[in-house]
């Protein structure tokens, strides 16, 4: 672990990088496909995908399904369940501290994410579990998965703790080695960039809004080979915790995209992140109420968000312990006015 600053800290986990192999295991192709930057090219995905799903148990295929589905993203909610409980530098240390956690507790992580309903939520009463999964955005299928584990919450998990320990044993182990140097390599990239906590908004964009220059503000960055070019972003208001898992090429994204103007297109081209923009231009929005007003997935919703930052015509702004995305008006007009040049002279 480097400490970039004091509460800054850049990590390499195999706890973290396990978790994602799982996630990359099952929705490999509902995440990002552009082509990686040849400088860092040392794994590649597509192989890795298809070689290890084809030794993979029949049991072990469900467990992934239920477990890494993009649309719950149930097992990467264990991300900051790792970090809290000081379980993250090593996947032994992880499942042990996961014996020791209550079916309760476990079932408070699943539904602690950016995309389900505020209000309260009693996890000992089955009534108000019932009402707070029915109000999440996720489809019916994941809101019945989701009723049938927390109801059979000690084989749960019991089950999911056989799941990651069997992907650890089968793939993972014999590949951490070369995983971890190239997270070694692109820690090393990213410090190099990082001398304040403003420098953090720079790599990461999303981080526009997000209260990092306090002080007291923990902030936590790892690397990983399979989120790619994608991140996962984790905020935790009352421990003031802002943990950020990204991908390797990630950083790079923008020097093997296409320029401002072709990206823009593609954009415009997508009803979803039309819809998107006109809604934002009314006000910001939630992200769960944002999934709720245009009737999207939690996973759908997120993919287009993330495409809309990346070009910055949204923003991430708090309120409180949420938050809301808002349009960036300046910058709209200013790639409306450059696309009109394009086109026009």
């Amino acid at each position: 672990m480097d400490v970039l600053m004091p509460n800054v800290f850049l990590v390499r986990s195999p706890v973290f990088e396990l978790l994602s192999s799982m996630f990359r295991l099952q929705s490999h192709e509902m995440l990002s496909q552009e082509p990686a930057i040849p400088s860092l090219v040392d794994f590649d995905l597509d192989l890795f995908v298809d070689r290890v799903r084809g030794t993979l148990p029949e049991s072990v295929r469900k467990g992934l399904e239920v477990y890494f589905n993009a649309e719950s993203y149930l097992g990467m909610s264990l991300v900051r369940y790792a970090w809290v409980n000081n379980a993250w530098e090593s996947v032994e240390a992880f499942l042990e501290r996961l014996s020791s956690t209550t079916p309760e507790e476990l079932f408070r992580t699943f539904l602690d994410t950016g995309y389900t309903p505020g209000g309260p939520l009693n996890v000992g009463d089955p009534h108000s579990v019932r009402d707070y999964i029915h109000r999440t955005n996720l489809p019916d299928v994941e809101k019945w998965k989701l009723a049938h584990l927390y109801l059979n919450a000690e084989r749960t998990l019991v089950q999911l703790m056989d799941l990651i320990d069997q992907c650890h044993r089968l793939y993972f182990e014999a590949e951490w080695e070369r995983l971890h140097r190239l997270q070694q390599d692109s820690a090393a990239q990213v410090a190099a960039k990082i001398y304040q906590r403003r420098d953090l908004r720079a790599v990461f964009p999303f981080l526009e809004g997000v209260p990092i220059d306090k002080p007291e503000a923990t902030l936590v960055v790892c690397p990983s080979v399979f989120y790619h070019l994608d991140t996962l972003s984790s905020f935790d208001d009352e421990r003031l915790l802002y943990l950020i898992l990204y991908g390797i090429q990630y950083p790079g994204r923008a020097s093997v995209r296409p320029d401002a103007i072709s990206a823009f297109l593609k954009v415009l081209a997508d009803e979803t992140r039309v819809k998107i923009i006109k809604t934002l231009a009314v006000g910001p929005g939630f992200g769960y109420e944002l999934a709720q007003r245009l009737n999207l997935s939690n996973s759908t919703i997120s993919h287009h968000l993330g495409q809309l930052a990346d070009l910055g015509l949204v923003v991430p702004e708090r309120h409180e312990n949420r938050v809301y995305y808002a349009l960036e008006r300046r910058q709209l007009q200013t790639l409306l006015a450059a696309l009109q040049r394009e086109l026009l002279g």
